[in-house]
């Protein structure tokens, strides 16, 4: 076989070869800081929860206290508005431990709270390590705290403005969500 047909079978094989998506925030990488994830608190409905988000040398901590008072009940941590097209993604494995309050992950495809999210819970893991893989086309729609029939569309995966992680249980209680990292597969 002469040189030209094997740098030729080599070019055809890596410019036909797609690269497979990937989106992974490794909240223990020096990096990643904490991937400029922020807190939004019940606080913007008048609530008086109290949280931190911090980084440590291997993880990133979310930790605080759910107070009903003044109709709170919720601490969260999410990205900036932003374009996330997952609809080349099947699932998401998010390594974490929890105290005190069971989370769930959620995907916004709209700016205004009222709007309905999709959801899945992340229970709480008593302080132990644990990795999780929640496929997306299992998360269900909620709106308000109230579960809706459905589950995202392709479309909706496509149009994904904010990833978030929120307490799912309005309760009273301190808590400490510590994060590895979120990956998309």
């Amino acid at each position: 076989m002469n040189k030209f047909l094997i740098f030729t079978s080599l070019l055809f094989m890596t410019t036909t070869t797609q690269a497979k998506p990937t989106l992974e925030y490794n909240f223990g990488e020096s990096d990643c800081g904490l991937c400029d994830w922020f807190v939004v608190l019940d606080g913007v409905m008048g609530g008086r929860s109290k949280a931190e988000f911090e980084q440590t040398e291997n993880s990133a901590v979310l930790s605080g206290t759910i107070s009903l008072d003044n109709n709170g009940g919720f601490a969260s941590i999410r990205t900036p508005f932003s374009g996330f097209d997952l609809s080349g993604f099947k699932q998401v494995t998010i390594r974490y431990r929890s105290t005190g309050q069971q989370f769930a992950m959620s995907l916004s495809n709209y700016k205004r709270f009222y709007k309905p999210k999709y959801k899945q819970g992340l229970p709480n893991t008593n302080n132990e390590w644990s990795t999780l893989t929640l496929k997306l086309d299992e998360f269900y729609k909620v709106r308000l705290g109230t579960k809706l029939e459905g589950a995202p569309s392709q479309e909706d995966l496509a149009e994904v403005i904010r990833l978030g992680l929120i307490s799912d249980e309005k309760k009273a209680s301190a808590f400490q969500l510590e994060l590895d990292f979120i990956r998309f597969e």
